[in-house]
């Protein structure tokens, strides 16, 4: 599941692949603290808004090489976040709540 991660977004010359493999990586940080042990929705919530303070940090560093996340790329990473959250087996995690402290 992982290697489909960010896809659209590693094709699309406009996203530089080095901070889409960053952004890669904490999503698959959270994926792996969510298959530690059976979580609440409130700990999901709060594993995805540390992930989602960690992206927000980023926005700097594409900026810096001419890209951002942009609407496209929230889409993007909002997807992947749910796919994470759903392959775990938490199916009734809202999206919006997921991702709701995000700055892009």
């Amino acid at each position: 599941m992982f290697n489909d991660l960010l896809l659209p977004m590693f094709d699309d010359e406009y996203y530089p692949d080095i901070l889409v493999a960053e952004v890669k990586q904490l999503i698959e940080r959270f994926a792996k603290k969510l298959a530690k042990k059976s979580l609440s929705d409130g700990e999901i919530y709060h594993l995805a808004s540390t992930t989602v303070v960690e992206i927000n940090g980023m926005k700097p560093q594409f900026e810096d090489l001419d890209s951002s996340l942009d609407g496209t790329a929230a889409d993007y990473i909002i997807e992947a976040m749910m796919m994470v959250v759903q392959d775990q087996g938490y199916i009734d995690i809202d999206m919006e709540e997921l991702v709701s402290n995000r700055e892009w």
